[in-house]
């Protein structure tokens, strides 16, 4: 099959067809609704629909993609394509311009199944060519399926563009977010930096009540607490059993963190069966592959065995050590490797890998949840799709330790994407001799973002305690403005230069680049907050307005007056703030 539907190029194997049902032009939105169907007696493991069209690739310069990390540069239609499944990223490519307006972005509804996309220049042509393919063999005895294609050519902000799509995946593709408890939105104390997996109850209490009186109301035990063994890797993953002696009673050990006035989130590592573990032997033939070097086999959840026994981890762990939530960490294991998974066979109640992710995680979800309505549930780039988003309420940057840019642009890019799921920075973490201006740094890069923090406390000076005491307690008094209300960023191609968020009285500003010249909402108090190493920031503001000048730890080191209609200069300490309060 071969076929122009409107500007599509459609094409098939023989016995497939491809109808438009429905095109609806709104506003600059484009959604068209396809129809597919196919022979099943002659599809093979390739058989897939493809779909291309081309535009002028004039009015931008940059692209970003949920995974796009450091690459927002335009490709090359003979590059490579991005994959996107129920534990890979989302279906969605956008273009803009120098100035973060979006020019043209596209996006499919189908965000559960093996999706592979791509987006380049035709050296050629000039032109702009998409693409996408939809495998057929994952519709598992089915002959049809139905896609949809999302295309905003509308002149608005890039961020309001991604954000659109995220509400459509919302609200008109039925992938309804899960519930966001407000403890989700607090500032937490992660262990794995600090710690890595020398850990012990005596630690873990301690180092929870230095992380209490700092602001922080939550902790993550990472990986550690399930094994005596301290050499990383994941070879004793898989029985679930705390570490008798490291926390020889852990649900005395987790009342004792309650006590202190902290919530407790343990780490998981979910389709790792440990190659040392007791029940490896038991599990060892139901497993997709072996990655190299980490010690363990990634555990195949279209076996309902599988899926009943991580079920029932989850479950005992719950309600005998009453957790609060879970890190469940390594769900982008659930892929196919190296193109190839093991075939289906009888033993299996799923066919098809994503079918089976989708299934345990909604179980997971549900069984948790009838246990403990607000149970918190933390997932990582780059598993950060819509269908994800129906499962966990925590989503946080992808691993990046002392990587001031990685976090920041990953706070900011999934902020576009998650809508009121609680978005996450990764742990922050630095040199014990680091200044502690530059520290301030790194809380400032995820201002907008849940703080999660990963630093021996015993090993920080007093200032520095002082300065993460300080931005801690600012994130949680301003915690519905900065993470609640609608956020403008700008420049993406550039790791976002600045952002600001505001609502009726307040408005937060941040400055990430030496230099630039923002323009905050004029507000009864403005927030300029130097996330940059210069020593001042550029504003154009308007109107009569009191000024406090803070340095990193919220001391006062300036008081003045300003009256302005255009751009100013402000003396500002590196990782400290000018607050503005408009003279009546």
């Amino acid at each position: 099959m071969e076929k122009n539907i409107l500007f599509f190029q459609v094409t098939g194997e023989n016995g497939f067809q491809c109808s438009l049902k429905k095109a609806l032009q709104q506003g600059g939105v484009g959604i068209y609704d396809f129809e597919l169907s196919w022979d099943l007696d002659s599809i093979t493991q390739d058989s897939c629909f493809q779909f291309c069209w081309s535009i002028p690739a004039t009015g931008f310069l940059y692209r970003w993609t949920p995974d796009c990390r450091f690459e927002r540069n335009l490709p090359m239609s003979w590059g490579a394509w991005s994959n996107s499944m129920i534990s890979l990223s989302a279906p969605l490519d956008s273009f803009y311009d120098g100035n973060s307006v979006n020019q043209y972005t596209w996006a499919l509804s189908e965000c559960a199944k093996l999706i592979r996309y791509k987006s380049g220049v035709c050296e050629e042509t000039g032109e702009l060519e998409c693409a996408f393919e939809l495998p057929v063999k994952q519709y598992t005895n089915l002959n049809a399926a139905k896609i949809s294609i999302r295309i905003d050519r509308r002149n608005i902000p890039m961020c309001e563009a991604v954000k659109s799509v995220s509400d459509w995946w919302e609200t008109d593709c039925g992938m309804t977010p899960a519930q966001v408890p407000e403890a989700a939105k607090e500032p937490v104390y992660s262990f794995w930096y600090s710690y890595h997996q020398m850990l012990s109850a005596e630690v873990i209490e301690a180092e929870c009540r230095r992380a209490k009186a700092l602001g922080f109301d939550v902790c993550i035990v990472d990986d550690g607490w399930q094994t005596d063994d301290s050499n990383k890797g994941y070879a004793y993953c898989g029985d679930w059993e705390a570490a008798s002696e490291k926390i020889p009673d852990m649900a005395a050990h987790v009342k004792a963190v309650h006590d202190i006035g902290m919530k407790y989130i343990l780490w998981y590592s979910v389709p790792f069966m440990g190659m040392r573990a007791k029940r490896y032997d038991e599990f060892k033939n139901m497993t997709l592959y072996r990655p190299k070097g980490n010690g363990a086999a990634v555990l195949d959840p279209r076996y309902k065995k599988v899926r009943d026994y991580l079920i029932y981890v989850y479950k005992t762990a719950l309600t005998a050590w009453d957790l609060d939530g879970f890190k469940l960490d390594f769900i982008d294991e659930w892929k196919e490797s190296g193109g190839e998974i093991p075939p289906y066979h009888a033993d299996m109640d799923i066919p098809v890998l994503y079918d089976a992710v989708d299934r345990f995680m909604t179980d997971v979800m549900k069984e948790l949840k009838s246990i403990k309505p607000d149970v918190l549930l933390e997932f990582r780039q780059k598993y950060i799709g819509p269908n994800m988003r129906k499962y966990g309420n925590m989503f946080r940057v992808g691993d990046c330790p002392n990587d001031i840019l990685s976090n920041r642009a990953g706070v900011l890019d999934l902020r576009m994407l998650m809508g009121r799921s609680a978005v996450h920075s990764d742990m922050l973490m630095w040199h014990r001799e680091e200044k502690t201006e530059r520290a301030a740094l790194q809380i400032i890069s995820v201002l907008f973002g849940t703080l999660q923090y990963s630093q021996r406390l015993t090993e920080l000076s007093e200032e520095t305690l002082k300065m993460t005491k300080f931005w801690t307690a600012f994130m949680k008094e301003h915690k519905a403005l900065l993470l609640e209300s609608p956020l403008a960023s700008y420049e993406p191609q550039l790791f976002y230069t600045w952002a600001k968020v505001a609502d009726s009285k307040e408005c937060i500003t941040v400055v990430y680049a030496p230099d630039k010249c923002v323009k905050p909402d004029m507000r009864e108090i403005i927030y300029m907050i130097n996330g940059s190493e210069a020593n001042r920031m550029l504003a154009e503001i308007n109107g009569a307005y009191k000024t406090k000048t803070l340095n990193c730890c919220g001391e006062t080191v300036d008081k003045g007056r300003i009256s302005a209609n255009g751009i100013i200069s402000m003396e500002t300490p590196v990782g400290g703030m000018v607050v503005l309060a408009k003279e009546r």
